[in-house]
């Protein structure tokens, strides 16, 4: 059953409208908020959902003449003071101001540590809508998926992951393969464990989710692994809150220097979102450079990064998984920190691929299956 409406009148003061369904508090809509959003054919553009109008250029002293409701359409009709008139879907303003569940909103985030049980999902499952939905759903939720019986042909993965959104191409090409090389130019490409890190913080802006796609793996060993960086945000704020405030507000300056080109950008480890959420975690020690502060900020400041260093290390707060042939990782690169455990790379062949998409993608995706779109990919505009 949709919001009941059972006040509308004039705010005299704001010449806005007051919409109420007790017993909750009613709500003050300004008028130019109200005047925004109309879908009359002479303001709005039904095929590209654009404005027909600069909204810039409304009249700032417009106000409410009247407004009355009809309960069996549910529907709102306006009067405003400029002579237009409107009528609103009250479904839609009760989506819009937060009254009503709204099928396009993102999953939220759920922080989780290594106890999390979570779902694979088969890639020929995927043109079914709900599973797809499902997949996004675990994806938004845990910050990652896990994906197997993939195709394995060579460069694969490109088409397997625009099936998500498009790719970023940065330094290291539009895909990348990890393999162990001679003469490496970062550790990834070694037999080396490496410790929980995030990828690549001195991109401006940071590429935001990142594939891993398995085509061969002959040897033992070399687990991915995987952490929240929020249950670590939040466990660190438990422990010392100073260490929290510290890292979300140093400002610590990250450096590639490679053969090809020199990246930097500056940026707190952590970030959160305009809700408070922990929306971004920088953390690669072995490329960071911290400001010369005074000893007594960055004392502190070095407590904290150890102790997050230890926690993203922490098995308490790990997942490890092998990758076998077919296995693809879609992962949020802002939100976890990703390793692998050592490996002999003499004893057989491992083969990874690598890609980048922009956070757009799956949540384009995702909005499309939730309004009952049948699209199981994203494409180009036509």
């Amino acid at each position: 059953m949709g919001v009941i409406w059972n006040d509308v009148r004039i705010d005299e003061p704001s010449g806005g409208l007051i919409l109420g369904n007790a017993p909750k508090t009613p709500i003050t809509l300004h008028p130019l908020w109200l005047r925004e959003r109309v879908i009359e054919h002479d303001a709005f553009d039904p095929i590209s959902h654009q404005r027909l109008y600069e909204p810039a250029e409304l009249d700032p002293e417009l106000k409410i003449r009247s407004a009355t409701i009809d309960g069996s359409l549910g529907k709102l009709a306006v009067a405003f003071s400029d002579g237009y008139q409107a009528q609103f879907d009250l479904e839609e303003l009760a989506r819009e101001i937060g009254l009503a569940d709204n099928p396009e909103n993102i999953p939220m985030p759920k922080a989780w540590r290594s106890d999390l049980s979570f779902k694979r999902f088969n890639w020929n499952d995927l043109d079914d809508p709900a599973e797809m939905k499902a997949l996004l759903t675990a994806y938004f939720e845990n910050a990652f998926c896990i994906m197997d019986e993939t195709p394995t042909d060579r460069d694969s993965l490109k088409s397997h992951a625009r099936r998500f959104g498009f790719l970023r191409d940065t330094n290291f090409g539009e895909i990348f393969n990890v393999e162990t090389k001679p003469s490496a130019t970062d550790l990834a490409y070694t037999d080396v464990a490496l410790a929980s890190h995030t990828d690549n913080p001195y991109r401006w802006p940071v590429p935001s989710i990142q594939y891993l796609h398995c085509l061969a793996n002959e040897v033992s060993g070399g687990l991915s692994t995987l952490v929240d960086g929020m249950a670590v945000a939040e466990a660190l704020a438990e422990e010392n809150q100073d260490w929290a405030d510290i890292l979300e507000t140093v400002p610590v300056r990250f450096r590639y220097d490679g053969p090809t080109g020199i990246y930097e950008d500056t940026a707190p480890l952590i970030a959160r979102d305009y809700r408070g959420y922990v929306n971004h975690i920088r953390f690669s020690p072995r490329l960071d450079f911290v400001p010369a502060l005074d000893p007594k900020t960055l004392t502190v400041f070095y407590a904290a990064r150890r102790r997050m260093h230890e926690l993203a290390n922490d098995l308490a707060f790990q997942i490890q998984f092998p990758f076998k042939p077919g296995t693809l990782l879609m992962m949020n690169n802002y939100r976890l920190f990703h390793g692998r455990t050592a490996f002999n790379g003499k004893q057989g062949y491992r083969h990874l691929q690598g890609c980048y998409i922009d956070h757009d993608g799956p949540q384009c995706l995702y909005r499309l299956l939730a309004t009952g779109h049948t699209a199981t990919s994203i494409q180009r505009e036509s």
